[in-house]
């Protein structure tokens, strides 16, 4: 799929041992959508975001940063086996507030679920 046709996708390890990845691609509401920000002709510019697992199988932030991707899926390809899961998100004049909304849903559910099991 073209970057073009997507404001952003989740990622996550698939498979038994995770030897593939599975992409859920989304575009946001038009109240969401904005104007690009930064990037070049090699590409646009991205916010990455990615978790990993604890012991207990409860997400683990990781890592978050904006880079400009030529193929946002490819460069998530590259990182098949390091067990990260994520999302990528095209960054606008308006994506940050999505993107903080995004950290706020995953960390809370990871609280919730934490709570639920002990």
């Amino acid at each position: 799929m073209k970057s073009s046709e997507y404001d952003g996708f989740y990622f996550l390890p698939h498979g038994k041992y995770g030897e593939d990845l599975k992409f859920s691609y989304f575009s946001l509401k038009d109240d969401d959508k904005g104007t690009p920000v930064g990037g070049n002709d090699f590409g646009d510019m991205y916010h990455v975001v990615m978790f990993k697992e604890d012991k207990d199988g409860f997400p683990v932030f990781d890592d978050a940063f904006d880079a400009i991707l030529g193929d946002p899926q490819k460069y998530v390809e590259n990182l098949l086996g390091a067990e990260l899961y994520g999302c990528v998100l095209r960054k606008t004049d308006k994506s940050d507030k999505w993107l903080e909304d995004y950290l706020t849903r995953v960390m809370g559910s990871v609280i919730i679920n934490k709570l639920k099991t002990r």
